[in-house]
């Protein structure tokens, strides 16, 4: 089946495949080849926490109210970087996706475990020397400040160096818990990959959008007529293909108009 699009229920909106739409940005390709290998997916506008989810579980299909909060890490830049200096970071987004208890307990089997004395290190490592080192210093000035005269003219002055080594201990901590949050996410399991979702594809000036892929066609019908109103078909693709067209133009234009108002008004 290379779409549910064909199946004879015209009341629902389109579910496709891979598609080979030719307005498709890079950032919608890549995202699309990077979800699993599901037979239903569809693209949708707006935020995870804004869409509408049916009480139907994502993994077998069967009707449930609860839900099983999804993170998952993305990339930044979402364009490929390449060399040793490339900068990139990582954003974490989470979405409360609905699944039974059986499939949510299955889910929880299949997570590889976790020890806090590994978590501990994975958040300590990278800074590590810094901290060793502001931790060194900090108590070193501080039983120097001790033993001076705490009634001096200076003393105000004498814990100083002390808090600067204190401080730079507190930020090593801010920033390796920042760093490594990625490292703490939970991994998704089949389970979980059974309703998958991308990064944002989205240029600046357009409004959120999503690829989902899903397995269950029962969960990826309701979850369609739910958000039958943020759906983004190929015609939006011609449109947002026309309209990034047009910024470009109007961005050379100025480009050109202010170079030369800078460069041959002088003249």
């Amino acid at each position: 089946m290379n779409s549910v699009a064909d199946a004879p229920a015209m009341t629902h909106p389109p579910i496709e495949r891979r598609t080979g739409r030719r307005h498709r940005t890079l950032l919608q390709k890549r995202a699309d080849r990077d979800l699993p290998e599901h037979p239903y997916r569809i693209e949708l506008a707006g935020w995870l926490g804004a869409l509408d989810w049916p009480s139907i579980c994502a993994s077998c299909g069967a009707d449930t109210d609860d839900r099983l909060t999804v993170r998952k890490v993305f990339v930044r830049p979402r364009y490929y970087t390449r060399g040793p200096r490339s900068y990139t970071r990582h954003i974490i987004r989470s979405a409360r996706i609905p699944y039974c208890e059986a499939c949510a307990a299955r889910h929880r089997t299949l997570v590889p475990p976790r020890s806090l004395l590994g978590d501990l290190w994975r958040l300590i490592w990278p800074v590590l020397i810094p901290m060793i080192g502001a931790g060194y210093f900090f108590q070193l000035s501080l039983r120097i400040a001790l033993a001076e005269d705490s009634g001096g003219p200076n003393a105000r002055y004498l814990f100083g160096v002390p808090a600067l080594f204190g401080a730079i201990l507190v930020w090593c901590l801010v920033i390796a818990w920042y760093s490594s949050r990625s490292t703490r996410v939970e991994r998704q399991t089949e389970v979980t990959r059974a309703c998958d979702y991308s990064d944002d594809v989205s240029w600046l000036w357009e409004r959120e959008r999503r690829i989902y892929a899903m397995s269950n066609e029962r969960f990826a019908r309701a979850f369609a007529d739910a958000n039958a109103d943020r759906v983004w078909t190929s015609h939006d693709d011609r449109r947002s293909s026309h309209r990034r067209t047009a910024v470009f133009a109007v961005a050379g234009v100025v480009a050109v108009v202010v170079w030369a108002i800078v460069v041959l008004a002088p003249l």
